[in-house]
């Protein structure tokens, strides 16, 4: 046999006793008798070699890698932010090696990328909601805190990440979703400059800053626990409770009074 068809035979072997997680290079080049260098010669990283010998089971594992290692980056990039997040920490929290990253997704940046387009997907939906039907300027305003709600309840890593954006921004935000949250700045503003007109909001309101009023107040909550040090706070607060109230605070202050 040569070298390549020796290495075969003992990577069919491994990866069916020990599966694609329990089998390193390492193994199968100590079963094959060459060194490792030569495996990765004839068919790179252990990826390639798996996708190389098993096509259909590596088709069938591809999703569910790519979606493994797309949310252990969220949950990493929410926590920690973007600048402090390598790939060799999402590859240890995902349970991959690099080279499997670097396959799926190019790098930390795409991947980064991956998730925003994902994430500010769900603000044209927002958009696209309060665009459908005749909605009253009340109706957006209470359909936008409804959308929060949503997404701190299904996707909370997602809104994290939007409230790190805030504080510390990116340029991989700035080319993907700078353009889909100035489309909601836009309906909330016209929303807010509707409701001035109709009366049923105050009429000294200015609707630009009131609406990044409410996005700083949705951002806040995440730095809630340092704050909660500084003043010395041992209340619990959670999330439903928090947005609640900043909700029930930011319409009480934009609603005209004299119309009840």
């Amino acid at each position: 046999m040569t070298k390549k068809e020796l290495i075969r035979k003992a990577a069919i072997q491994i990866f069916r006793e020990k599966g694609y997680s329990g089998t390193t290079l390492r193994d199968i080049s100590r079963e094959a008798g060459v060194s490792v260098s030569t495996v990765s010669y004839y068919y790179g990283s252990k990826e390639n070699m798996y996708k190389t010998l098993f096509p259909e089971d590596m088709a069938q594992q591809e999703p569910k890698r790519r979606e493994q290692i797309e949310n252990a980056a969220i949950r990493l990039f929410a926590l920690k932010g973007y600048s402090d997040v390598s790939i060799r920490d999402i590859g240890k929290e995902a349970g991959v090696n690099s080279a499997a990253i670097s396959y799926y997704f190019g790098g930390k940046r795409e991947l980064y990328s991956a998730i925003l387009q994902k994430g500010s997907a769900l603000l044209v939906d927002f958009v696209e909601q309060a665009a459908h039907g005749d909605h009253t300027p009340m109706e957006i305003m209470e359909m936008y805190s409804r959308f929060f709600y949503r997404l701190m309840k299904e996707h909370p890593y997602i809104l994290r990440i939007f409230s790190w954006e805030m504080i510390h921004p990116t340029d991989v935000f700035a080319s993907i979703g700078k353009e889909r949250f100035a489309m909601v700045l836009v309906v909330l503003r016209g929303a807010l400059t509707e409701g001035i007109e109709e009366g049923c909001f105050r009429k000294d309101l200015k609707p630009t800053e009131v609406c990044i009023s409410w996005a700083g107040m949705v951002a806040y909550y995440y730095l809630m626990n340092e704050i909660k040090k500084r003043f010395s706070v041992k209340e619990e607060i959670t999330e439903d409770s928090y947005m609640h109230q900043a909700f029930d605070v930011l319409m009480n202050g934009i609603k005209n009074k004299e119309i009840g």
